[in-house]
Formats: structure tokens, sequence, C-alpha cells
């Protein structure tokens, strides 16, 4: 049920990405693959997750503006950024397509902080994110930090009231996510782990960028879309006056800015905001932003002509179109006609290799050999989260050689879930150093005997075995806090869920005098 460390996966040396990276809507993909073959259980998630971020986005929408029309244009324009695309079908980005979904509840949330309308909307969409991608999770806290300062700009006074309902939505954030953060407390934090690559790669040129917007492609290097461009080009005709949208507009081109190398992100290199790595995935939050502007521009446009039913009509058929337009070169990618794709054939044999080739070249995998991309390395992130010597020591230790006093030994292995199996035939007694990566709360059997666990000189299992036949068992088995606070999270959601009914039920009762 809860996967910590990479046993069949990641070389099959017990990476701890599942540790680290938050997996929760991972589960419906896994319950889809259990009814459909592996291919069509992905896809099927992919336009369910799309799905789902259009209802949630409708409803975001219809909270903030109160007007079904709106709700629905913006609904629509959010979901079909190419970069939304790009996440999904594109490039499989998973953790932050999920996340993708979430932020109109985080936005919805701090608006309704700023305007004392609650608090509790703000701590369940960071939690949320947090469920999804720890990096949108950041950019989540630092756009709202931006919101928060223009708000102080505007206002020119400071409402404890918010300040009061921030906290409130911080504790509230903690409560539903402190389980995720525990791993990162006891195995990741000062314990010299290799750390995924910070900086601010792959930034562009204002000019470049909105150049690859209006291709209109889904892509990292212009993944606003022609449509998105244009609102931010005209966008601030359709901010109508005496409301939040003129914020709300230049928010949103702020953000634009700050995908591009125009912002001066080299002044920010030694700081926290490293970790975002690439500057374009501020593009679901100018996006959001930006389709806020485009829905009400659309909705003044059905309102203003005479013909509203077929001009609604109309606008909804553009933006479909325009959705059909940007998957065009996906599905085109995938069905292959032409045979220029590469496609899986079988199992990797041999030496360590990545699936993909360094030139990042699609490959196409089938519901048949589905299983067989496992025996492949990633192209990115293969060692992040190895112990610094294991990375230093990362040829050995992805081709799985297994020591014995300095010398290569042979054994064989097999998988289960979070936990590997080594069998080896040892011809004296001593001291083997296995191709296991050693965490904190890693433990480790040696013929149903339980031993300390050491780490080798390049970070891996180092085991005492007896002359003969051994058996290794090495897991990894988290604190026992952790599965308190999962415990405490679940109790906090049923909370949550049994509260929001209630008032609801309250609120719908009848009154009778």
């Amino acid at each position: 049920m809860f996967t910590f460390i990479g046993t069949d996966t990641f070389s099959k040396v017990g990476n701890a990405n599942f540790l680290f990276y938050p997996s929760v809507f991972l589960y419906p993909w896994v319950l889809l693959k259990f009814i459909f073959k592996p291919v069509e259980a992905f896809l099927i998630y992919s336009w369910l997750l799309t799905f789902v971020t259009m209802l949630v986005s409708y409803f975001c929408m219809l909270a903030y503006r109160k007007n079904k029309l709106t709700a629905f244009f913006f609904a629509i324009i959010y979901a079909i950024v190419p970069y939304h695309f790009y996440l999904t079908l594109g490039n499989y980005v998973l953790g932050e397509a999920q996340a993708y979904t979430f932020i109109p509840i985080v936005l919805l949330g701090m608006y309704r902080v700023l305007n004392n309308q609650g608090w509790k909307t703000l701590g369940i969409g960071i939690t949320l994110e947090m469920y999804c991608h720890l990096v949108s999770t950041f950019i989540s806290i630092e756009v709202c930090g931006i919101l928060f300062l223009v708000w102080l700009c505007f206002s020119r006074s400071l409402n404890w009231r918010v300040l009061i309902n921030i906290c409130k939505a911080v504790a509230l954030y903690f409560v539903l996510s402190a389980w995720l953060l525990v791993p990162l407390a006891t195995d990741y934090f000062h314990k010299g782990l290799t750390k995924p690559t910070s900086g601010f790669m792959l930034t562009r040129d204002l000019g470049d960028y909105i150049i690859g917007c209006i291709n209109n492609l889904p892509s990292n290097t212009g993944g606003l879309g022609v449509l998105l461009v244009v609102i931010l080009l005209f966008g601030w005709k359709w901010c109508r006056k005496g409301t939040s949208d003129i914020y709300v507009y230049l928010v949103g081109v702020l953000i634009v800015i700050m995908i591009t190398s125009t912002f001066p992100w080299q002044w920010f290199k030694s700081t926290p905001l490293a970790i975002i790595q690439f500057p374009y995935r501020y593009t679901s939050f100018a996006a959001c932003f930006l389709a806020i502007i485009g829905a009400i521009g659309a909705t003044s446009l059905v309102v203003c002509v005479p013909r509203k039913y077929m001009t609604g009509i109309l606008i909804t058929i553009a933006l479909f179109s325009l959705c059909l337009g940007e998957t065009y070169t996906l599905v085109a990618r995938n069905h292959n006609s032409d045979g220029s794709v590469e496609v899986l054939k079988g199992n990797r044999h041999g030496q360590y290799k990545t699936l993909r080739s360094a030139s990042d070249t699609p490959i196409i995998i089938t519901n048949k050999t589905y299983n067989d991309q496992f025996s492949y390395g990633a192209l990115y992130g293969e060692t992040d989260y190895f112990p610094q010597q294991s990375s230093d020591s990362a040829k050995t230790v992805l081709n799985r050689h297994a020591y014995m006093d300095g010398h290569q030994i042979k054994f064989s292995q097999h998988s289960k879930p979070n936990q590997l199996i080594y069998v080896v035939n040892a011809k004296k007694a001593g001291l083997v150093d296995l191709p296991a990566l050693v965490y904190s709360h890693s433990l480790v059997k040696v013929n149903n005997n339980r031993q300390a666990v050491k780490a080798s000189s390049r970070g891996t299992l180092l085991v005492y075995v007896r002359q003969g036949k051994n058996v290794v068992s090495f897991t990894y088995k988290p604190a026992a806090v952790y599965y308190l606070l999962m415990i405490v999270a679940a109790a906090a959601w049923v909370g949550l869920a049994y509260g929001g009914y209630h008032n609801k039920a309250k609120k719908e009762k009848p009154l009778y005098s």
C-alpha cells in the first residue's frame, strides 16, 4: 500500500524517490491499471485529470465571480493551456500536472484570506498541492506572498485579521501535511544525500518566449499558447473598474515576466528560490491569472451581443478547436504512422542504459512492453536522493555490482514491495558490499537475523555473511510518527468533510416561523 524505496524501478537499488516525492494522487492511476491495460489506464487517467481540473476550476471561479458563464469559460481556458498538455501528455511530468489541478483552490483561498472570507480554503489548497509536487507547493507559497505584498501596497494598512487567518491556514496545512514532512526531517535534511539540481535553467528571452507561445504547441518553451498571449497583450481592456480584475491581470503579467530571462534570476542563484530549477514552472500560475481575465472577456463578449446563446456556443467551439490543434502533434507522434519514433522492443540486457537517449528523443511504449521500461534507467533524476558516496560511485551502483575484499562477486537478486532480497554464496565469511542504498531508517536481516545497518565507502549496504549461502533482506521502515501523523491528517480530512456537509445542510435547512 505504501511505497518508500524503488525496488523494481530506478535500477532496483532502493532509491528513495518514493520516500521524498509525494505520490498520493498516483493511487487513482493504480486503480485504473487494475481494470485497463497499462497504456489505456494512463491515457484515461490523464484525461480524467484534465476533467477534474475543469471541475475544480469551474467551482473556484464560481466562488470568486458568482457567474456560471464566466466559470464555464475559465474552466475550459485554464484546462486547455498547452503547458498543461505538455505536463500530462507531452513529457509526463505527473507531479506538476496533478498540482496544476489545485492551483485555482490555492488562489481562491488566498483571495478569501485577504478579503476576510475564511482561511480553510487556502490551507486545503496548499495541502492538495503538497500531496502532488513539492516544488509547485513552494511556488504557490511564493505566489501567495506576492499577492500579500500587492494587497499591502494597495490597502496601505495592516489588517491583523488577515494575518491571523494566514496563520490558521498555515496551521491547517501542517496538520494535513506533517506526515509528508517526516521523511524529509528523518532521512533527507543534513543526511548527506544528493539533492536535485537547483538553479534557473532553460530560461528564454521574453521575445522568444512569446513567439514560442504563439506556436501554440505543448512545450516548456512557450507553454502559454496563443490565446493567453492575446489575453496578456489586451486583457487590460476587460478589467472592470472597482474590482480586483486589474490586480489579477498585473500579477499575471508579472509572473509571465518571471518565466523569462527579463526577470533578474542571476541575483537569486544563492537563495532558496533556486530550488524551482526551471522558471517555466511559473507558467501554470500565469495561466491561471490570465485565464481569469480571458473568461471575464469572453463573458462580456457574450453579454454585449444580441445572439448570446449562439455566441457562447461559437466561443466554446473555438476554444475546443484550439485544444485539438494543441494536442494534434502529440497524437501524431504516438500514432507513429511514418515510423519516425523509436518503439521499445524489450528488456535491457547488459550494462546500465537509460530509456531515452541523451538527446531526450521520445520512445513509444506499448501495452506489451510497458513493464520492460523499468529495466532501463531514467534520463533525468536517476541519482537524485542517492547518498553522496553512492552518487560518486554511480556507475558501479547502477550496474548493481557487489564486492567482497575489493573483488567483484556474483549474487542473485529479486524484488518485493519496499524490499530487496539478495542471495550470496560466499566462499568465506566476511563483509559484503551490496548495491542497496542506505538511508537513516533502512533495515537489514541476514538469514532472518537482524544486523545493524552499515554503509560502505560507496554509501551502499555493508553486511557480514557467513561461508555458504546467505539470504539478505533489505527494507525501509519509517519512523512511527509518520503513521501517527498520517492518522491525524486522515481524521482532520474527515472533520473538514463533516464540517462542510454540516454547514451546507444548515444553510439549506428551511426556516419556519
